[in-house]
C-alpha cells in the first residue's frame, strides 16, 4: 500500500527547535527531492483547524467576507481590489464538511476552478454591492437564500451562523429574515489563526528573508537628495524579484515628519543630510504577513546627533523590554505593563483606545491578527501567550515637540521558553554605535 506522504508532516520541518531556527530554511520551489513546505497537508490542517475551532463556539458554520479569512479557510485568493475589505464581491462558507468558495462570476469562477483543485465545491458569488443600486435589495436576498439553501444542504439550518465581520450589515439582516440565526463568528476565527503550523512558520520564516533583504536595499540606496518614493520603488523592485506576491507601504516617515508620526505612504519628498528615516515594510508571500520597522540616519555615522541615539536606544529598549517578558504562560497585560511609562503621547491609557504606537500584534493571512498587545485594554482583558503564536512587537519614541522620533519592530515565533526572532534586518549601526 502506497503511503500518503502529504499527510505524514514527520520531515524536519515538523521537528523543534528546527521549525524555530531562522536560518534553517528551506528554498522557495517544490522539488522532487526535499519535502519543503507541504501545501496540501497546510490546508487540511487549516481547515481541520477552523472546523473545531468553529464547533467549540458552538456555530454550524462560518461565513466569512474577509478575504485574508477566505483564504485561511479555502487557500484562494484575489489581487488587486479585491483585497482585505468588505467588497462583497466573493465569500465563502465553512460547515463541519469542509469550505464552500462563491467567487465572482466569470472567469474569476473559471480560474479558481482550474487553480483550486483541492476544492470540491464552488458556487457563483451574489453580489450585493453598493453599486447594485435599485437592484441591492433583490441581489442581497437572492444572496441570503443561497446561504440558507448551502445550510440546509448540509443540515445546519438550523445551527448558529457565525460571521467573520459585522460590518456588512444589510447582508446579516437579509440572512435573519431568512430565518438564519446569525452571530459573530469572528472569535472562533481568531483563535483558529493565533496558533500557527510548522509550515506556516516556513513561510514566515521565507517572507521575513524577503523583508530582510528589501531593507538592505535601503541601506545600500539612502542618501542625500533620493526622494521617498525612489525609495520606495526600490524596495518594491526587491519585494517583487523575491516573489512577494503585494507590499503595503503605508508608513513612511522622514525628517521631520518622524515626530510627530506621520503614518503616511512615501512623497516626492527629498530625504536630507541627517533625516532619519522610518519605514515599515508590510508585504505578503505565500498568504502570509510581514511587519517589520526600521529607522535610518541619511549620511551615515558622521550624520547622525546624540538626540537621535539617544532616542533609539529608548525605542530599542521599550522593544526588547517587551520582547524579554514574551514566553509561554505569561499575558498580553504583563507584556504591555514595560510600556506604562513611555512618555510619548500616551494615547492608549488616555483614550482606551489602541494608538499602534507601543503595541503588539498577531500574524499570519492577516497583517493583524489576534493577540493584540495594548496598554487600551490588555490589563482588563488579557490573553494568555502560547506555543507557536506568531507576534509583531512594535515601539515608537520621540518627545513631545522634539524633533526626531524611531520607530522599531521584530516579528517572532513563541518557543518553548521564550522566542526566536525572524526578522534578522539589523538596526542601523550608525544610531547604535
Amino acid at each position: 500500500m502506497v503511503k500518503d506522504y502529504r499527510k505524514l508532516g514527520i520531515h524536519a520541518m515538523s521537528q523543534e527547535p528546527y521549525v524555530w531556527d531562522p536560518h534553517r530554511m528551506y528554498g522557495q520551489y517544490g522539488i522532487d527531492c526535499d519535502m519543503r513546505i507541504n501545501f496540501d497537508r497546510l490546508r487540511e490542517l487549516r481547515t481541520q483547524r477552523a472546523i473545531q475551532c468553529m464547533k467549540k463556539h458552538g456555530f454550524g458554520a462560518l461565513l466569512c467576507f474577509t478575504q485574508s479569512k477566505i483564504r485561511y479557510i479555502t487557500s484562494t485568493y484575489q489581487f488587486g481590489s479585491k483585497g482585505d475589505a468588505l467588497l462583497l464581491y466573493r465569500y465563502c462558507l465553512l460547515t463541519e464538511d469542509g469550505p464552500i468558495l462563491f467567487e465572482t462570476v466569470g472567469t474569476d469562477l473559471m480560474c479558481v476552478t482550474n487553480a483550486a483543485p483541492w476544492l470540491t465545491d464552488i458556487k457563483p458569488a451574489i453580489v450585493f454591492k453598493t453599486g447594485a443600486g435599485s437592484a441591492k435589495e433583490l441581489m442581497v436576498k437572492k444572496f441570503a437564500k443561497q446561504i440558507k439553501q448551502t445550510l440546509e444542504e448540509h443540515g445546519v439550518a438550523k445551527e448558529k451562523l457565525g460571521v467573520d465581520e459585522f460590518g456588512a450589515y444589510v447582508a446579516y439582516k437579509a440572512l435573519e429574515e431568512e430565518g438564519i440565526n446569525v452571530a459573530d463568528g469572528t472569535p472562533a476565527l481568531d483563535e483558529a489563526v493565533m496558533i500557527k503550523f510548522p509550515e506556516e512558520l516556513e513561510i514566515l520564516k521565507q517572507a521575513n528573508a524577503i523583508t530582510d533583504a528589501a531593507f538592505e536595499t535601503v541601506r545600500q540606496i539612502l542618501r542625500p537628495g533620493i526622494r521617498e518614493c525612489e525609495i520606495a520603488g526600490a524596495i518594491s523592485n526587491t519585494l517583487y524579484s523575491l516573489g512577494s506576491e503585494k507590499w503595503v507601504h503605508m508608513t513612511f516617515a522622514s525628517g521631520g515628519d518622524t515626530n510627530p508620526f506621520r503614518r503616511w505612504g512615501p512623497t516626492d519628498k527629498l530625504i536630507r543630510y541627517g533625516d532619519l528615516v522610518i519605514i515599515d515594510i508590510i508585504q505578503q508571500y505565500a498568504g502570509y504577513w510581514t511587519c517589520v520597522y526600521r529607522t535610518f540616519v541619511c549620511g551615515g555615522k558622521r550624520a547622525a546627533t546624540e538626540e537621535q541615539k539617544e532616542i533609539h536606544k529608548q525605542c530599542y529598549d521599550a522593544l526588547y523590554g517587551a520582547i524579554k517578558k514574551i514566553r509561554p504562560g505569561v499575558t498580553t497585560a504583563e507584556i504591555a505593563e514595560t510600556w506604562r511609562d513611555l512618555e510619548f503621547y500616551a494615547a492608549d491609557q488616555k483614550y482606551k483606545t489602541v494608538s499602534l504606537l507601543n503595541f503588539g500584534h498577531g500574524l499570519g493571512t492577516s497583517d493583524h491578527e489576534a493577540p493584540y498587545i495594548t496598554l487600551a485594554y490588555s490589563s482588563e482583558y488579557p490573553v494568555e501567550i502560547k506555543k507557536n503564536m506568531f507576534l509583531a512587537v512594535e515601539t515608537y519614541v520621540g518627545k513631545p515637540g522634539g524633533r526626531c522620533g524611531v520607530r522599531l519592530e521584530e516579528n517572532l515565533v513563541v518557543t518553548d521558553s521564550g522566542v526566536e526572532v525572524f526578522s534578522l534586518a539589523p538596526f542601523d549601526e550608525n544610531l547604535t554605535e
